[in-house]
């Protein structure tokens, strides 16, 4: 747990070592990323409350460190803050006030949805009109070979678009996808993650539609 509070970080620490999960109290600071790429652990409880440190900056320093496990938690119920937090790869977000079997409950999700595909599972590629996407390694590349760079957002929904062969994707669905707990974020953060995925795989090609809205209920691949 990184928070400037010690007690609130010892407390949570403490309830979550009980609970069977391994942690660590750790203040945020600047030397925190430090401390967690000399002691790796498979996830963070963030706190973006710190009067001295930008949580969610802090967040991206971890998450570029080597892709943990991030569930962010905070006292302000900010929609766009939430959206920022899980758009930049966190797996959870969590509003205060919650109880710590909540917490907990949260990171355990976390944990079993990170731990799903194991490491030694085979390749799973995908080829649609020239593209390669890379679900086990989570990469994209154009049909000239070059990688395209998502976000975690953008590529979870590209895989659950992908992964449903053709059928159209409603929106809930990937609601659900990108913030893991539907009430998290709005409807609008589909939209825009749509929109960013779209902007990222035309390559300049006006005509290339690989993800095709289906109105009223979702989206969809396009293989024709």
């Amino acid at each position: 747990m990184l928070s400037e509070d010690i007690g609130e970080a010892r407390r949570i620490a403490d309830y979550l070592k009980t609970s069977g999960l391994i942690s660590v109290a750790l203040i945020a600071n600047r030397a925190s990323c430090d401390q967690l790429a000399e002691r790796p652990m498979d996830l963070v409880v963030l706190d973006c409350d710190g009067r001295t440190v930008d949580g969610l900056a802090l967040g991206r320093r971890i998450l570029a460190q080597g892709q943990p496990g991030l569930v962010f938690v905070s006292k302000r119920d900010d929609e766009v803050e939430r959206v920022i937090g899980l758009d930049m790869g966190a797996d959870d977000f969590l509003v205060r006030p919650f109880s710590l079997r909540e917490l907990t409950a949260r990171v355990r999700a976390v944990l079993r949805r990170r731990r799903m595909v194991p490491e030694t599972i085979g390749a799973d590629i995908r080829h649609v009109r020239g593209w390669t996407i890379d679900l086990t390694r989570r990469e994209i590349a154009d049909p000239d070979g070059e990688v395209v760079r998502l976000t975690r957002g953008e590529f979870d929904l590209l895989a659950a678009i992908v992964q449903a062969g053709g059928r159209p994707v409603t929106r809930e669905y990937l609601l659900e996808v990108v913030s893991k707990r539907a009430d998290a974020v709005s409807d609008r953060t589909v939209v825009t993650l749509i929109s960013r995925l779209r902007r990222k795989l035309d390559r300049g090609a006006g005509d290339l539609d690989l993800i095709r809205t289906e109105p009223g209920v979702g989206y969809r691949i396009t293989a024709d």
